[in-house]
């Protein structure tokens, strides 16, 4: 099996528990074109999470799947805050719910807090996740969580790799909370500043 196809089972894999505990389907994210890549929003509630891709090599799959570079691809997901245990630490809570998750399919689970890669914000946690199957082949990943008022918003990048810390620290800059609906004059809006970007 090739790695990019290792790759989008895995994230399949994390997409499957995530859509099938989601009490409500948000609708998918919507991508804009930059001079330098995509600026990304994803509506959930009366809300959006708005994230920015870099670069001119990331190739939207769909709308929750992106090849960032070569074998290096990002999932967008949502959990709901119902399917975690605790709801005044709603990051904590989804980290936790994405590592027991895991124990429950692989051999081995390891994660570690990557707090060297959100600074001093509270409101995003990065995790750095690593999976192992009983023959000990190990896939990777960081999970970067923003909380909103029902749940978390999620961007999933896989491998995890020193190498790629720079990328995630982008994508942890860019990912912000926008307490507006996400209707069609929002997108308009965010349509006309990507061109003024151009």
């Amino acid at each position: 099996m090739t790695y990019l196809a290792q790759l989008l089972l895995l994230e399949a894999l994390i997409l499957l528990p995530v859509k099938e505990a989601q009490a409500e389907t948000p609708e998918d994210p919507i991508y804009v074109k930059t001079s330098n890549g995509w600026n990304a929003a994803y509506a959930h509630g009366n809300g959006y999470a708005e994230f920015r891709v870099i670069g001119n090599g990331a190739k939207l799959q769909d709308p929750y799947h992106i090849l960032l570079q070569k074998n290096v691809g990002m999932m967008v997901s949502f959990v709901d805050k119902k399917e975690l245990q605790n709801d005044r630490d709603l990051l904590s809570a989804h980290a936790q719910w994405e590592i027991d998750y895991w124990h429950q399919h692989a051999s081995r689970v390891e994660s570690d807090a990557r707090e060297d890669l959100t600074g001093t914000r509270k409101d995003v946690k990065v995790t750095e996740v690593r999976v192992y199957n009983d023959k000990g082949a190990q896939m990777s990943s960081y999970l970067i969580g923003l909380a909103a008022r029902d749940g978390v918003f999620v961007l999933s990048v896989s491998p995890a790799k020193k190498d790629l810390d720079p990328l995630v620290k982008e994508l942890v800059s860019s990912f912000k909370l926008v307490p507006r609906n996400l209707d069609a004059e929002e997108a308009k809006r965010l349509s006309s500043e990507a061109k003024a970007q151009r």
